[in-house]
């Protein structure tokens, strides 16, 4: 069973925590990406502004991160995002991992989260 992320859960776990998320993308008031959780009358719940989208591209790229526009506008699996975090961790170039997923997301699950590395992970 997979587990769908939204395009703010997916820039929590890519940029910065939610408390941090606002500040860390140019917003004036802190708490901003608190509001992004719930819908409002032309967005859906966990979808976040087209202005605070772009800036999360640009934080996102000159930071190293693997964030790409399908992130932002789909979300992704929750098995993606653990991919990448085990790829980051692995010393991966994040723009390898974005050119990555963009082309074939399922290619970088089975490449980082392969049966036998979670079973020995487990076991630690």
């Amino acid at each position: 069973m997979s587990t769908h992320l939204t395009p703010l859960a997916v820039c929590e776990r890519l940029i910065a925590p939610l408390k941090d998320l606002g500040r860390a993308l140019g917003c004036a008031h802190p708490k901003a990406a608190y509001r992004w959780r719930r819908e409002s009358a032309w967005r859906a719940a966990g979808d976040m502004p087209p202005h605070v989208n772009r800036r999360a591209l640009e934080v996102a790229r000159a930071e190293g991160r693997p964030l790409v526009a399908r992130h932002l506008i789909c979300g992704a699996e929750e098995r993606e995002l653990a991919a990448l975090e085990r790829a980051l961790a692995s010393g991966v170039d994040p723009a390898e991992l974005r050119r990555l997923v963009a082309e074939d997301p399922s290619a970088l699950i089975a490449a980082y989260m392969d049966e036998p590395l979670l079973a020995a992970e487990a076991a630690e």
